[in-house]
């Protein structure tokens, strides 16, 4: 067979680890982490036929989650291990955060399971990487028990409670308590102890004045009681609160943790989210799931079983056909290119949700995606539930559903698009984005074509865009879904003028957006986000041809002449319109709220007024 296949693997496994002299294969690398290296390989070999089946004919019935996930896990713990630093307990590679430590988790829970399948059982390596990334925590705290929050990038976001180190924190003391020495112990628990205490008094309203170090005072939420807003990160504080109650056996904690999950889940809108700032976000949908259903786990609340169903058919309808999550409607996150890999354990407890678990496992093994050790993968893997399906819509061709008369998803053939009628008033946090951008299309080949999302405070990344006495009114005040088969239509209110948008496939290669302005006695700029790669090039009609990189270019229809070409499709110019790239949009996540190119759009823009009082577009895919 020479070196191809399994046995090439295994002569590479030698070659790498082993050197031959005098007959013999001696050893070069520490033997516990070669040895696992082969049981991986071996491991790892025999599930990916398994894996290679089920991508290879694309069938959902040969899919394993559960296999999935493990097999992810086994690779990612030599990669995470690789950016363990022994003398300071930090897992970090090129730059550090608070957050990193969080795959302490996963680490305990691969060295306390026993199981065949788990080459790292009982790897004193592993024991020892978790325990001295805990103490890496502990030593990063405050006397108040909050820690700095440092990314990787080395911008400070100032002190927190970080929830998500701290659920990590606690299910590793959890798992690895009995191998601890007493001193490491008391430090451990008096460190945890100090951050839920920490989010306790926040809750009861003894807010900690130095949490954010100020940066963001202008943006706070009032968390204490009797003035309290549900939001994801205070169902995570609920269930963090709950979880330490059990673990360290204080009532009042679990109390509080119980009444704040409780809380959250009476905000649960009727349409199946929970609302983030003014409407719904299925990138937060996710963490919501996430909380409750291990606060479920924990607990074994049946209160929550129907919101938990809600909320996962809620999720469901959301999805690109392709595994990735529909932006058109988040008010806290733009388009991610990612298959959503996030919460499969909490889908995983409903018939419906456990199809959509597979689904999307499907979609990252046709992409091979390799996903890095996380928390939520090794969730995902300890809290999968195997049971009944219940085929989706979106293993259909065709399909729509709805979500009242605020947002529409339509499958037609290789076409799939969305159109949201949510609205709300924009607000100062920097996590709320406006919503400003109603409608995305997809297709089979190329993916998303127009859309991409929501930004804060720029007028460019709206769909429309009214003089207003020396302003602008470009965030609508209402919207409304109408759905009229083969066409589906939303109705966008602007203070007291109107405008609206019609999206229906022609055919397999041919998509038509309509737009039109309601109140003909007015103008508006009709704009539509175009989603341009920066790398490719563009032609238009006239024959010119355009590098998209991040010097802007601007591209009339005067000179473009009727279309303008991009990889893989077209889409037609009317009069006066232009395309300018590229536009940046706010990025909540970066301290400055800058964002990368990759995440910039092209914005198509044009005028609509008494004379021209609707635009039509034309959207062409050229691949056969």
């Amino acid at each position: 067979m020479g070196k191809s296949g399994h046995c090439g693997a295994n002569h590479r496994f030698l070659t790498e680890n082993f050197s031959y002299r005098n007959g013999f294969f001696r050893r070069k690398r520490p033997l516990v982490f070669s040895l696992i290296s082969f049981f991986i390989l071996s491991f790892g070999f025999l599930l990916s036929r398994t894996l290679n089946a089920a991508k290879n004919e694309l069938s959902l019935e040969k899919v394993d989650p559960r296999a999935f996930y493990l097999e992810q896990i086994l690779k990612g713990i030599p990669v995470t291990m690789k950016s363990f630093i022994e003398e300071t307990g930090r897992f970090a590679s090129g730059g550090w955060g608070i957050d990193m430590q969080e795959v302490i988790y996963p680490l305990a829970y691969m060295y306390s399971l026993k199981d065949k399948a788990n080459p790292f059982s009982g790897d004193p390596q592993l024991l020892d990487a978790a325990l001295k990334g805990g103490d890496a925590i502990y030593d990063s705290q405050y006397a108040d028990g909050s820690v700095e929050m440092v990314k990787s990038d080395g911008t400070s976001w100032g002190r927190t409670y970080l929830h998500a180190t701290l659920t990590s924190w606690l299910e590793t003391f959890v798992l690895l308590k009995d191998k601890m020495d007493e001193e490491r112990k008391k430090r451990w628990e008096q460190g945890i102890q100090k951050m839920v205490e920490g989010i306790y008094l926040q809750i009861l309203g003894n807010r900690n004045k130095r949490l954010y170090s100020g940066i963001f005072r202008d943006e706070e939420v009032n968390w204490a009681w009797g003035n309290f807003e549900v939001n994801s990160l205070s169902t995570w504080d609920g269930l963090n609160l709950f979880r330490a109650g059990q673990i360290f056996e204080r009532k009042e904690w679990q109390q509080t943790g119980q009444r704040m999950i409780h809380s959250a889940l009476e905000t649960l809108d009727p349409l199946g989210y929970w609302p983030e700032f003014g409407g719904p976000s299925p990138s937060q949908n996710v963490e919501y799931l996430q909380a409750i259903t291990l606060y479920y786990e924990y607990s074994g609340d049946l209160v929550v079983v129907p919101y938990l169903e809600r909320g996962v058919e809620f999720q469901t309808k959301f999805v690109y056909p392709d595994g990735t999550l529909v932006e058109t409607l988040d008010g806290r996150s733009g388009y991610n290119p990612a298959v959503l890999s996030n919460g499969h354990f909490a889908f995983s407890q409903f018939p419906q949700g456990r199809r959509l678990a597979k689904f999307l496992v499907l979609q990252m093994l046709k992409r091979r995606t390799a996903l890095p050790l996380t928390s939520n993968l090794l969730r995902n893997y300890r809290y999968y539930h195997d049971g009944e399906e219940e085929k989706l819509a979106l293993e259909k061709r065709s399909y729509s559903m709805r979500a009242g008369n605020k947002a529409v998803v339509q499958r037609k053939g290789p076409w799939f698009y969305c159109v949201s009628g949510f609205t709300a008033t924009p607000i100062k946090n920097r996590w709320a984005l406006d919503r400003q951008n109603f409608i995305s299309v997809w297709h089979e080949q190329l993916g998303l074509i127009i859309g991409g999302g929501n930004s804060k405070a720029q007028a460019e990344w709206s769909n429309f865009i009214f003089p207003r006495a020396g302003r602008l009114a470009h965030i609508p005040t209402n919207g409304e879904v109408r759905e009229d088969n083969p066409k589906d239509t939303v109705i966008l209110t602007y203070e007291d003028k109107r405008a609206s948008i019609e999206i229906s496939p022609e055919n397999k290669k041919e998509m038509r957006i309509k737009t039109q302005l309601l109140d003909t006695e007015s103008s508006t700029t009709g704009q539509l986000l175009l989603r341009l790669k920066a790398g490719n090039t563009c032609k238009t009609a006239s024959g010119g041809v355009f590098s998209l990189n991040d010097k802007s270019v601007e591209i009339r229809a005067e000179e473009a002449g009727p279309w303008v070409e991009f990889e893989g499709w077209r889409i037609t110019l009317p009069v006066g319109s232009r395309i300018t790239f590229p536009s940046f949009p706010f990025d909540p996540y970066d301290r400055q709220g800058k964002s990368t190119l990759a995440q910039a759009r092209g914005i198509l823009s044009y005028p609509l007024n008494s004379s021209l009082p609707s635009a039509t577009f034309t959207i062409t895919i050229l691949k056969p």
